[in-house]
């Protein structure tokens, strides 16, 4: 349904209004809260003289090789951190721009900071809260002189805290030194994952690749692609909540967020926060990697946004986001409510980010949780917003990455979100009978409603995900930036692309309606059984959106992970994974590999075709999981029995290259033991 459907169905139903049952409808508006300024309002609770119960001590039961994780999270030690954060690069004033969070006990005098470096570095101090759960919090402002030329500045920091001393460092790029980092997804497990499944798959093996191959060529940046963490099992954890999700369907959608829940569940978020970013492959890279980071739902609670108003309006549901709120500004972007339009996030209620990472690339980070609903995912205001940003920001910068949590291309599911919207619409007696029940989520509603309302493409988004596409298209026109968005949330990888549709096809780097969307999920989450990645392989895979522009899952994965042969279903793979990204110098065109549909690899001869993408085989870590310095995980001969043969053309590829290369965890199912395995993409930018 449309837009203007979707609003004109919820306006149906009256305030209060109920079904035979007695039951209030879904879609009607909340009764205690029917007019919401935002996903964070909600009434001033009645006064009670009743005492919530105490959450229970942390089970010592920790999954396999995760001891920092409990149930529920543990208070944290007396000190955190440092966890660094990039800002922007100023070229004006050719400064880097970033920032320290730092934790202490209250008890304790403020840490001592030191930094050894060439280039010039000043920093200052700066308390966000004086005392949250008994600690400190300081933001440091980091403020680095940007040097000329290539090659990167190593900086080294030594902390005093008093009673220890903890040592590090990070990099960042010279003004001329093209950027490389990564980006990922879903870090942790959800509710319905098995202890079995953590044990097997654990939290750290791709996390620890990451590192490994930051250790061989140090980042520059880390991209948080969404669900940091996963706040799930908040609603078993704290009693309140585990007797809520139980209540009958009424009571649970008028209760009050009391403010000693609301002091309970601020608390659970933090010492969740806190057990994850202390996790030692995640302090690992915290700590020496500047991160830029994007909520997704489970920063929040599942499904977040995506729900009818009644449910999403309703006093718990925006309580608890209020809370999520502030606990991602704090650990996420390093700042407070009241301070985050100072330190430059922006939106009309949402907080998104713009920032230049030197003279060829910029980052935009898209809010799409903030202001979300079953109508919208970004206000109208937030898009003009984005786009006055970009209108005055973005000159003569040859690429820009879009963060988009929830994938902007992706396959449609038309029929199951017609389905399921026909059972949210049935009464809730009705669902709550005996097998439809089963299908539930915690909130009383068919589980997968809320992951289909969730994507871009679902039919209530995908006109306001159009008139973007559109938005986006006619800046890159008229900017000459190559646009590519990063993704992540639906545990699996691959690439979509967007690209011109006229009669004559057009070379890449004169394509403006070229844009490739990045799927990388999950780093660490379960990944989808491979009977689903084979029934997505059965769907519609093109699509023509909007006028003149074709939009298609493309063969990306030619060679499975595990064994090198050749694949069948080549779109996506089901493999946890994450992404690394690097701005090339201009490349030799004969020097690449181009992978057409029947999945042959050859060097450069000739073809009539100049459209295709140059996709690539990459290396592979050694049989220790770590590095990536061995070879593909398969080597075409090259000879002359292929009958398509393609020549790399620098049309194809651009004179600066961003490349995107996915590494794929195949475990130890491969032949020669090799762990992880990767596929490069050549995007090329925009002339």
């Amino acid at each position: 349904m449309s837009n203007k459907t979707t609003k004109k169905k919820y306006d149906e139903h009256e305030i209060g209004a109920v079904d035979k049952s007695g039951d209030l409808y879904a879609d009607a508006p909340n009764p205690v809260n029917p007019n919401p300024q935002s996903n964070t309002d909600y009434p001033i609770p009645k006064p009670t003289t009743t005492k919530i119960k105490d959450m229970p001590l942390p089970s010592n039961d920790t999954p396999a090789k995760a001891p920092s994780i409990n149930r529920p999270p543990r208070n944290p030690g007396p000190a955190l951190g440092p966890y660094y954060h990039f800002i922007k690069t100023d070229l004006n004033q050719m400064l880097w721009l970033g920032s320290a969070l730092i934790f202490r006990e209250i008890s304790f005098e403020r840490p001592k900071i030191e930094f050894f470096s060439q280039p010039k570095l000043e920093h200052t101090w700066e308390i966000l809260y004086d005392n949250l759960f008994n600690m400190r919090i300081y933001r440091i402002n980091i403020s680095i002189e940007l040097r000329n030329g290539e090659g990167d500045d190593e900086i080294g920091w030594k902390i005093d805290w008093g009673d220890y001393k903890t040592v590090g460092l990070f990099h960042i790029a010279r003004y001329n030194q093209k950027w490389r980092g990564g980006f990922f997804s879903c870090n942790g497990f959800d509710a319905t994952v098995s202890e079995q499944a953590k044990s097997e798959l654990t939290f750290d093996n791709v996390w620890e690749h990451l590192n490994s191959v930051h250790a061989e060529i140090p980042f520059h940046l880390l991209i948080w692609g969404g669900d940091q963490t996963y706040i799930d099992y908040i609603f078993e954890d704290v009693p309140f909540l585990k007797d809520w999700v139980e209540m009958e369907w009424n009571k649970k959608w008028t209760c009050d967020f009391r403010d000693d829940l609301k002091e309970q569940v601020e608390q659970y978020h933090f010492n969740t926060y806190v057990e994850n970013w202390e996790r030692p492959e995640v302090k690992n890279a915290l700590a020496s990697i500047p991160s830029i980071m994007m909520w997704d739902d489970h920063d929040i609670f599942d499904g977040a946004g995506s729900y009818p108003p009644l449910l999403h309006d309703s006093p718990m549901m925006s309580g608890l986001f209020q809370t999520a709120q502030k606990m991602r500004l704090l650990f996420q972007h390093h700042t407070t409510i009241e301070k985050a339009r100072d330190h430059g996030l922006f939106g009309y209620q949402g907080y998104n980010f713009l920032t230049h990472c030197g003279p060829n690339l910029a980052i935009l980070g898209a809010d799409a949780r903030t202001e979300r609903n079953v109508e919208i995912v970004q206000h109208p205001r937030t898009w003009d917003m984005i786009f006055k940003r970009l209108e005055q920001d973005i000159r003569n910068i040859p690429h820009l990455i879009v963060v988009f949590p929830v994938p902007f291309s992706y396959l449609r599911f038309k029929l199951a979100e017609s389905c399921f919207e026909h059972l949210k619409n049935r009464s809730n007696r009705c669902r709550q009978l005996p097998l439809v029940k089963q299908t539930n989520s915690i909130f009383g509603l068919p589980e997968l409603y809320d992951d289909l309302l969730d994507e871009w493409t679902h039919e209530a988004h995908i006109d306001e995900r159009n008139n973007a596409l559109k938005r986006f298209q006619d800046f890159a026109q008229k900017r000459k930036v190559r646009i590519t968005f990063f993704s992540g949330d639906v545990h699996c990888c691959g690439i979509s692309r967007f690209k011109n549709h006229t009669k004559n096809d057009m070379a890449p780097i004169y394509d403006s309606k070229l844009m490739y969307q990045i799927i990388s999920s999950a780093i660490v989450n379960l990944p989808p059984p491979k009977a689903a990645i084979y029934v997505a392989h059965l769907m519609k895979t093109k699509w023509y959106p909007i006028q003149n522009t074709e939009e298609e899952l493309i063969d990306f994965f030619q060679r499975e992970p595990e064994t090198g042969r050749k694949l069948r279903h080549r779109k996506i793979l089901p493999n946890r994974n994450w992404c690394y990204f690097e701005q090339c110098d201009e490349i030799d065109p004969s020097i690449h590999t181009v992978v057409k549909h029947d999945g042959c690899f050859r060097r450069c001869f000739t073809s009539k075709n100049k459209t295709s993408p140059v996709i690539e085989l990459g290396p592979t870590s050694k049989r220790d999981g770590r590095g990536s310095s061995q070879a593909p995980i398969h080597q075409h001969n090259h000879g002359f029995a292929c009958s398509d043969i393609e020549q790399v053309e620098q049309t194809q590829i651009g004179t600066q290259t961003l490349k995107i290369r996915l590494w794929l965890e195949s475990g130890k199912k491969h032949h020669e033991g090799r762990q992880f395995v990767s596929y490069d993409l050549l995007i090329p930018n925009l002339i």
